[in-house]
């Protein structure tokens, strides 16, 4: 029974990393030192003083890069291109619109320029109604915005909107 729960115990602990490196992360044989980082590469082989080969890079024939990239169109293509084809070669059907004209979508004839009917009809309101009586707001008698200025005056902004700016007579205090 002890050996059976050895053995289920030592799959258990070791179910995720499996068994060797569960017991080379965890016991070291007499004469290592436990400390010391583990690894083959050959720089780690270089660290313990043992004996690393290197595999010398060497170059490989032909032409690596890619070819030259595809020129541009110049001006001339695309002015050929311009004269019937697309820049793919098919060739434009249907009707041409000449300079000037227009070329609609499907929008109605009376809109013109972002607004129904073009003119007066689609003029925006010149203010908006107050509503903040709704949402709790009150109206009463305020005190102006005081913002100070570096000439020694003072702007005010009072409640109606209207804006002033006077001379500040407060004292000041001299240090």
């Amino acid at each position: 029974m002890r050996k059976a729960a050895l053995l289920g115990l030592c799959m258990i602990v070791s179910g995720c990393a499996g068994f060797d490196k569960f017991c080379s992360d965890t016991t070291t044989l007499p004469g290592e030192n436990p400390n010391a980082p583990s690894g083959e590469d050959l720089n780690m082989r270089r660290i313990r003083g043992q004996s690393a080969v290197d595999v010398p890079i060497l170059p490989e024939g032909g032409n690596m890069w890619p070819g030259p990239p595809t020129p541009l169109p110049t001006l001339e293509d695309v002015e050929k291109d311009r004269g019937g084809t697309v820049l793919g070669g098919e060739a434009v059907t249907g009707p041409q619109l000449s300079d000037g004209q227009e070329m609609s979508i499907g929008e109605k004839e009376d809109i013109r320029h972002g607004v129904v009917g073009g003119g007066a009809a689609g003029k925006l309101p010149d203010m908006e109604p107050d509503v903040s009586s709704k949402y709790g707001a009150h109206r009463g008698v305020g005190a102006p915005i005081e913002i100070p200025n570096d000439d020694g005056t003072i702007t005010l902004i009072q409640p109606d909107g209207s804006v002033s700016t006077i001379k500040d007579n407060r004292s000041t205090v001299h240090h």
